[in-house]
């Protein structure tokens, strides 16, 4: 770790280093706290030249990717940029739950970015319809995955 209480790591080893953050999650509350603990933790270099190099994202909705099961999704998504490279790293953080579950509800997204600061962003995904759907109930399964967009 540096004097700023981070350690620097590589985009591409990113999903190791969230796995080990994460534990087991119970419930959303849980996913948020450790994934942003897991942002503060790690960074992708010391000083950033815009914040759009590393910014969060969360999204949930009721999706069918397979064809065969509908799906609630709470999502958390780390976005890193790659240096030379036009496409974007997305490490996610995905809590899935049964729709009935939630029963209807509008998708809803929203960028760190968006906001003046990371304790607002936190605000407003707790303030989110459905984050208060899920509010301390454990999800049917729970995905990390790392892509390129």
């Amino acid at each position: 770790m540096n004097k700023n209480k981070f350690e620097i790591i590589k985009p591409l080893k990113s999903k190791k280093y969230l796995i080990e953050e994460l534990g087991i999650i119970q419930n959303p509350q849980e996913a948020l706290d450790r994934f942003i603990s897991f942002f503060h933790k790690y960074k992708i270099k010391a000083e950033l030249k815009r914040e759009e190099e590393d910014m969060l994202l969360y999204q949930y909705g009721i999706n069918d990717w397979t064809g065969k099961d509908e799906n609630y999704e709470f999502n958390f998504t780390r976005q890193f940029q790659i240096p030379n490279n036009d496409e974007f790293l997305q490490l996610s953080l995905t809590l899935f739950y049964k729709p009935e579950t939630i029963g209807e509800i509008e998708d809803d997204n929203s960028w760190s970015t968006d906001f003046k600061n990371l304790e607002d962003w936190i605000k407003h995904i707790k303030s989110t319809v459905g984050f208060k759907k899920v509010d301390g109930i454990k999800p049917e399964k729970i995905e990390i995955t790392l892509e390129m967009t």
